[in-house]
């Protein structure tokens, strides 16, 4: 089964409507709905916004349902000129840049007796990136698919002096709010994980309200991306982490 989380309700919403939502089930305050689309198991999920709630979720989700992977969706801000609005990121590597304990001798983003950057499964990665090729987005489309390292903090990200400081530091080309807990906690649990990410904005000045304008495009994409992995895996009969 597969865990598939959203950080927002908008940005579950097409997955509710096209999936076949056979149970409810409300735990900590959280509504999983259980179900299959393109004949696959999953469970959809709404965290809310940040690392704790993403944290929560994603452990509810292992312990407690016991899926097999987790897919985290939603939008992001761009670290680098050339990405643009609409271009989607699928993470490599995630990494927590509110982190600091350099006070200690510590790297920025570095947690003790664990690492600094968390890596996604390779074999999802290698999935959604099929999926692009396979043209599950509309091949007009004028998005790019770029694989790099995700930034996550709990912030939201409108400075420029700090975009360039977390892509000089991490090599980051995107940032977003909840991506690397829940890659830490997958990496703990040893379950597959990746994040996707659509651009909504630059993470600049009027970051904000270029994301709340864009939620429903980006969404749309993410779910299209998403939809392509699920039908790859139902036509080659193998599972999300085969």
């Amino acid at each position: 089964m597969i865990g598939l989380i959203s950080a927002l309700e908008e940005e579950l919403l097409l997955f509710k409507n096209q999936a076949k939502i056979t149970e409810v089930v409300n735990q900590a305050g959280l509504k999983f709905h259980f179900g299959t689309l393109a004949e696959q198991k999953i469970v959809l999920l709404r965290c809310g916004v940040g690392k704790v709630n993403a944290a929560v979720a994603t452990q509810l989700l292992i312990d407690r349902f016991g899926v097999d992977a987790v897919v985290f969706s939603g939008l992001a801000g761009a670290l680098v000129p050339h990405l643009k609005r609409g271009d989607i990121v699928v993470s490599n590597y995630v990494v927590q840049h509110d982190i600091d304990l350099t006070a200690f001798g510590r790297r920025h983003g570095e947690i003790p007796d664990m690492t600094r950057l968390f890596e996604a499964d390779p074999k999802l990665v290698r999935l959604a990136s099929d999926a692009w090729e396979e043209k599950s987005i509309d091949e007009e489309s004028p998005s790019q698919l770029v694989v790099g390292t995700i930034a996550t903090g709990d912030s939201f990200v409108s400075d420029k002096e700090r975009i360039k400081w977390l892509q000089r530091e991490f090599g980051a080309v995107a940032a977003e709010m909840e991506g690397g807990a829940v890659g830490q906690v997958c990496s703990m649990s040893r379950v597959p994980f990746v994040i996707i990410r659509v651009i909504s904005d630059g993470a600049g000045d009027g970051a904000a309200g270029e994301f709340i304008m864009f939620l429903d495009q980006a969404s749309e994409l993410t779910f299209q991306l998403i939809m392509g992995m699920l039908k790859l895996m139902s036509a080659n009969q193998k599972t999300i982490t085969t």
